[in-house]
C-alpha cells in the first residue's frame, strides 16, 4: 500500500469552509507492507519507521469480540492515535480490521517526520486502503480537516479540492507551470501542528461567504499565471490576503525582509514548508536559505509527484 504527501499551495484554512483550494501530492510518501500471521489471527504487531528505515515506534493489540485492546507500546501518544484509528475502522466497517490483525504490520515514510507533508494524512489513507473503508469518514472520527490531504493521497498530479455541501470534491488542476525552475519549497524547521492551527482559525469567528469566494479567486489566479511575474503577483495578493484576515504577520516579513522574490505560507501559518518564487540562481538561492537556518530547500521538480 502507498499514499503520497502533500502540500497546500493555496486555499490555507478557508478550504474547510468550502474555497477552493490548488493542492499538490508529493512524490514523498508513506508506506504499508503487512506479513501475514495466519497463526496468530487476533494479534497485530505494528512497526513505524523512518526513511531511513530505523524503527520510531512499535506497539501490540489483539482483538477482543471485535474490539482492538492496546498492549505493550514504545509511546502512549502514537498507540492513542492509532488505536483511536483502528476504532474508528470498526465504528465503519467491524470486519476492517480482520487483515490488520493477524499480521506483522510496518510502514515506513519517505521524508522526515517533521516536514509536515502528511505523516497524519498518509497514515489515513493507508489504512482506509487496507480496511476498505471511507478514508474521509475515517479523517473526520480522528484528525479532522478539510480532507484535501486525503485526496492528495491517492492523486497522480496537482489537483483543485474544494468541499461543495459539505462533501470532498477534487478534480485534475493541470498545472505544470512555465516559471517552475524558478519555484522552491523551504522547510522552515518548525512543524506546525495542524489541528492547532484549526482551532485557531475557528476561535477567529464565523467565515463570510464573500471571503471564501475571494480566496477561490485568488486560487483561480494563482493556478493561471503564466509567468514568474504573475505569479508572484498572484501569491503575494493571496499572503496579503490570508494575513489579513487572520491577523498574522506574513512570514516574509518575519523571517526574510530582505529576499527579493517572493515567499508564500503553505497550509497552517507558522511551520512546515513556505513557497519560494525568485529569479535566483539555485546555488544562490540555497546559500541565502542556508544562512537564515533553513537547509531543506526543494525544486519543484525534487518536490512534484
Amino acid at each position: 500500500m502507498y499514499a503520497h504527501g502533500k502540500l497546500l499551495l493555496t486555499g490555507e484554512y478557508f478550504v474547510l469552509d468550502g474555497a477552493l483550494a490548488l493542492a499538490m501530492p508529493t512524490r514523498f510518501g508513506q508506506r504499508l507492507a503487512i506479513d501475514p500471521q495466519p497463526a496468530f489471527p487476533f494479534q497485530l504487531l505494528w512497526r513505524s519507521l523512518t526513511k531511513e528505515g530505523e524503527e520510531w515506534f512499535n506497539g501490540t493489540w489483539t482483538l477482543e469480540e471485535g474490539l482492538p485492546i492496546m498492549g505493550k507500546h514504545t509511546d502512549l501518544a502514537v498507540a492513542e492515535r492509532l488505536q483511536q484509528l483502528f476504532l474508528a475502522i470498526q465504528k465503519q466497517d467491524p470486519r476492517g480490521l480482520t487483515k490488520l490483525f493477524q499480521a506483522d504490520v510496518r510502514v515506513r515514510l519517505e521524508f522526515d517526520r517533521e516536514w509536515g507533508l502528511g505523516s497524519s494524512s498518509t497514515l489515513v489513507s493507508l489504512l482506509a486502503q487496507t480496511s476498505k473503508t471511507d478514508p474521509y469518514q475515517l479523517l473526520a472520527d480522528t484528525f479532522g480537516g478539510s480532507g484535501y490531504d486525503i485526496a492528495c493521497a491517492t492523486a497522480d498530479g496537482p489537483i483543485f479540492y474544494q468541499r461543495l455541501g459539505g462533501q470532498p470534491h477534487s478534480e485534475p488542476a493541470l498545472w505544470e507551470p512555465a516559471y517552475h525552475e524558478q519555484l522552491y519549497f523551504v522547510y522552515l524547521g518548525q512543524k506546525q501542528n495542524s489541528r492547532e492551527g484549526i482551532r485557531y482559525y475557528r476561535e477567529l469567528g464565523g467565515t463570510q461567504a464573500s471571503l471564501v469566494d475571494e480566496v477561490s479567486e485568488l486560487t483561480r489566479a494563482f493556478h493561471q499565471a503564466s509567468t514568474l511575474t504573475e505569479a508572484q503577483q498572484a501569491a503575494a495578493a493571496h499572503e496579503d490576503f490570508i494575513s489579513q484576515v487572520l491577523q498574522m504577520d506574513k512570514v516574509q516579513d518575519l523571517r526574510f525582509p530582505d529576499f527579493p522574490g517572493t515567499i508564500k505560507s503553505l497550509g497552517a501559518w507558522g511551520g512546515d514548508f513556505v513557497m519560494v518564487l525568485s529569479d535566483w540562481e539555485e546555488e544562490q538561492l540555497k546559500a541565502y536559505f542556508a544562512k537564515k537556518g533553513c537547509l531543506a530547500v526543494l525544486g519543484f521538480g525534487e518536490m512534484r509527484l
